[in-house]
């Protein structure tokens, strides 16, 4: 991204601010063990509005100001950055960020203070870094304006969340081409992890060689920690072990995308380690893979977001009543989703953007489901899973975990498939995998 994006976004928020003070803070650094950190990520608003990685590092907007964007940052230090890093330093940052002034980090309390006299109204996120929400109520705590020297009183403390999310969730052509070609990094991962999966091997090293190829492709990071689940961990929405041995006869269930530039892909696939679906497996897959597509065509503007979750459902609960896995009537099986929550419980779609979980609302303040719009970008992971406690289902379905999940973007006209690169019909996976030896 360019500095000319960022200032473009700057410029947008300004407007929705009507006058008002708004603070951002990039994300604190965070503990592993000892004194050794996790590998620092700045918050996504921040970087959203600043185009700043750096941690330790905050901004503050005031529109009508004769400065109306003030960066700090860490001041150059040889010996620190001799040990953690280059920093990109105060006057540097002026320059290349585009900022009016910039400022060592420690003077943010000072500058803060005073600048809040010219305006008493605060956009303020609450709840993301209780260290900074710490500092900034006690701040406005022991504000003492002097009324009769000019000073705003203090007026309000405003989220600015639901001045950023709307802007976050439209995507811009910049934004598009760099999820584009991330989405199809990953997909390729997804696939040469595939290539190498045979009976024997370890979830580990599969979770391993996806990993590797993300990074190969240009990804910075994973998204979010990678989902490598053989046989039955695959009824385990959220298994992140990855530590057990692969068997013959079981699927593999991989939910894992890298990041770019601070924007998420979100990829599941699932894929059986010997290459050969039995027939139970196929015909579970080929509901998931009937539900995705459904849902898939039904994306295009105007579309509430839940009638995407509807499409791929119906889809889904057919397919169980076919298999005599639920029974009853269609209509109030579909109204009523405890009877088939236990095969599929969870949502077809979330927000993909630079959070694998997006910002962005699903309803509206009467609780009627939010209309797709063009630039939004979404995922589609229908799943079936049926854990081998179910005594009420067949044994042959037992053990079997089944999702399959690609990323959608909103179209003028209707959608497309950021992640189409990635195999998934049958014929395809069973020629793939296995075929390269390790």
């Amino acid at each position: 991204m360019t500095q000319e994006i960022f200032a473009k976004r700057r410029k947008e928020l300004f407007e929705k601010l009507n006058g008002g003070m708004a603070v951002l803070f990039a994300a604190p650094v965070a503990t592993r063990n000892n004194d050794v950190h996790y590998e620092f990520r700045s918050s996504s608003d921040f970087y959203y509005l600043t185009g700043f990685r750096e941690e330790e590092a905050a901004a503050i907007f005031l529109p009508n100001d004769e400065k109306p964007y003030r960066l700090f940052v860490m001041p150059k230090n040889p010996e620190r950055e001799m040990w953690e890093g280059r920093r990109t330093g105060v006057e540097k940052a002026k320059s290349l960020y585009q900022a009016d002034e910039t400022y060592a980090i420690e003077q943010f309390s000072e500058i803060f203070s005073t600048l809040l006299k010219k305006n008493g109204r605060l956009y303020y996120t609450l709840g993301d870094f209780p260290g900074q929400d710490e500092m900034i109520l006690n701040l406005l705590k022991n504000y003492s304006p002097n009324p009769r020297a000019g000073d705003k009183i203090f007026e309000s403390l405003s989220s600015l969340a639901p001045l950023v999310s709307p802007m976050r969730k439209k995507k811009s052509i910049e934004e598009i081409e760099l999820m584009r070609k991330n989405c199809q990094n990953s997909g390729l991962a997804h696939q040469k992890a595939m290539e190498i999966t045979q009976p024997g091997m370890y979830e580990y090293q599969i979770e391993a060689e996806i990993e590797k190829w993300f990074r190969f492709g240009g990804a910075d990071d994973l998204a979010y920690a990678s989902i490598v689940a053989g046989g039955e961990n695959a009824t385990i929405l959220h298994y992140k072990t990855n530590r057990d041995q692969l068997k013959d006869g079981d699927l593999l269930l991989i939910d894992a995308g890298g990041e770019m530039d601070l924007y998420a892909s979100d990829i599941t696939r699932t894929f059986p380690v010997n290459g050969r679906f039995t027939e139970a497996q196929k015909k579970i897959y080929s509901i998931v893979l009937d539900a995705q597509k459904a849902a898939i065509l039904a994306v295009k503007p105007g579309v509430r977001f839940l009638d995407v979750h509807n499409a791929a459902t119906e889809v889904l609960v057919k397919g169980l009543m076919g298999l005599g896995l639920l029974k009853g009537d269609l209509k109030e099986i579909m109204s009523d989703r405890s009877k088939y929550a236990k095969f599929y419980p969870h949502n077809t779609s979330h927000w993909l953007g630079m959070d694998v979980h997006d910002c962005g609302a699903y309803f509206d303040e009467n609780k009627n489901s939010i209309t797709l719009e063009e630039g939004n970008v979404l995922t589609i992971e229908p799943g079936i899973y049926i854990p081998s406690d179910q005594n009420d289902v067949p044994k042959e379905y037992w053990g079997i975990g089944i999702r399959i999940e690609d990323d959608i973007l909103v179209t003028a006209n209707g959608h497309e498939n950021l992640t189409a690169n990635c195999p998934k019909e049958i014929a395809e996976i069973e020629a793939i995998v296995g075929s390269r030896k390790t």
